[in-house]
């Protein structure tokens, strides 16, 4: 939403700061359920909404979606768990190229790199999710919770790096390369950087 990233430029470092944690925790607050998450991935993911669909236990895209990571392309430091949730779906170097070049992949490309479980044809990203999800739904509520657990994010490396990003997105609010990106943004042009 490049209207609320130009909001968030008139608060002081503070406000930002607390407002992205409060922002982050909100929807990131799915890794917290008991039981596991299937993503169903139908269109555009960029930025924020990539890092929920990251969160979930499991992903399913669309093999024609628009997918980037693409904040620095704005003048903004990533947010939303993106360097904490990109590398442990990924690895380290291919979350480093898509977080240090924000380039656009699709969801084939999603699925080959391990970031998505699986891409489908649109039609069919829905009907793949929810049947996933019936399969583990017949299975012990117990041993699924238990393994929910074992295998989800860990809350303390996620909250280390939402605190961090937190910080750095507050401090990218107040910069210049920011409002050069969001104007670049919005006349569908290439922005011109000057690392302040």
């Amino acid at each position: 939403d490049l209207e609320m990233l130009g909001q968030l430029r008139a608060l002081g470092f503070k406000r930002a700061r607390d407002f992205m944690l409060s922002f982050y925790a909100r929807y990131l607050s799915v890794t917290a359920l008991e039981v596991p998450v299937v993503a169903a991935v139908h269109g555009a993911a960029i930025g924020a909404g990539l890092c929920v669909a990251m969160a979930c236990d499991l992903m399913v895209v669309d093999a024609a979606a628009k997918l980037a990571l693409n904040f620095v392309q704005l003048g903004l430091h990533p947010g939303m768990g993106a360097t904490y949730l990109t590398p442990r779906r990924v690895g380290a170097q291919r979350a480093a190229e898509l977080l240090l070049t924000g380039r656009r992949f699709d969801g084939a490309e999603a699925a080959r790199t391990g970031m998505a479980l699986e891409a489908v044809a649109a039609e069919e990203v829905l009907p793949r999710a929810q049947a996933i999800a019936r399969q583990i739904a017949a299975n012990a509520p117990l041993a699924v919770r238990a393994l929910k657990g074992e295998l989800g994010v860990d809350r303390v490396a996620l909250q280390r790096a939402l605190e961090a990003e937190a910080f750095h997105q507050a401090e990218s609010y107040g910069s210049r390369d920011l409002g050069e990106g969001l104007a670049a943004a919005a006349e569908r042009r290439a922005p011109t950087f000057e690392g302040a």
